[in-house]
């Protein structure tokens, strides 16, 4: 018998670029964190989902993910198939956290790296950037899209004609070489949505700000559990750092392009 357990204090951190997949649904990956369980990953959830936006701490059904992932984190909301439907009334809104709650919990948690996480074989992580080196946009090989049973056409992250990769180092970092990740928060992909300078959103991301500080969430693959993605870049001003007591130097903007 399915084990199904309410998870009441998710705070959502970030959601992935929506995916088409086979059955006709468009998904979206969610990461959060919950102070009783850890990291947790969602998949799959709808697209719209209000109740799902980041920083909005929620509660929710879960059960065990799908077979094919064994991943700790990884769960579905409990009926996401056969109630995929009304899904939504099964999440429950039950705050939301204040700047200064939010870069209190990106310093508790930014203690990782990508080194470290795959060592103890841990899907998600949040690192914090001693520096970041550059950003670069990769063409895509043959975007490619995906058809509903209805002949609708649902688009991915796949056919979009770049990938966004941040290089950085993060703090305490185990590599002898700056990460360099594929980013794939939805974020970047509404913004390639409404712009039409795809280097624009470098800016978005205040990448190249030196008033900013990041975070980067973190998980790998589930085919390919040694790749790790940013699922979200997390970013504050100097001044909101400052009233939530952290005083720490501003991160350096970009050294190149």
């Amino acid at each position: 018998m399915t084990r199904i357990r309410q998870i009441d204090d998710l705070v959502v951190l970030g959601r992935a670029a929506p995916e088409p997949i086979s059955d006709g649904r468009h998904t979206v990956c969610l990461g959060g964190y919950s102070d009783t369980l850890g990291y947790v990953r969602l998949y799959p959830t709808q697209k719209r989902m209000k109740e799902l936006q980041r920083w909005n701490v929620v509660s929710v059904p879960v059960e065990s993910a799908a077979p094919n992932d064994t991943r700790d984190e990884s769960y579905k909301i409990a009926g996401s198939k056969d109630e995929w439907d009304i899904l939504h009334r099964k999440i429950e809104k039950i705050g939301s956290l204040t700047k200064s709650e939010q870069i209190q919990l990106c310093e508790k948690l930014g203690v990782d790296c990508r080194h470290r996480l795959n060592e103890n074989h841990i899907s998600l992580g949040m690192v914090k950037p001693a520096a970041i080196h550059g950003c670069q946009l990769k063409p895509q090989d043959d975007p490619t899209y995906q058809v509903t049973l209805t002949g609708e056409r649902q688009e991915g992250k796949s056919e979009y004609p770049y990938k966004l990769y941040i290089e950085y180092e993060c703090e305490n970092c185990l590599a002898k070489n700056p990460h360099n990740q594929s980013c794939i928060e939805w974020g970047v992909y509404q913004y390639w949505n409404k712009n039409d300078d795809p280097e624009g959103v470098i800016d978005a991301l205040w990448l190249n700000d030196d008033d900013a500080h990041h975070y980067f969430f973190i998980g790998n693959l589930n085919h390919h559990r040694t790749t790790y993605i940013i699922i979200s870049v997390l970013r504050f001003k100097e001044q909101d750092m400052l009233i939530a007591g952290v005083n720490t130097p501003s991160q350096p903007g970009l050294d190149s392009f």
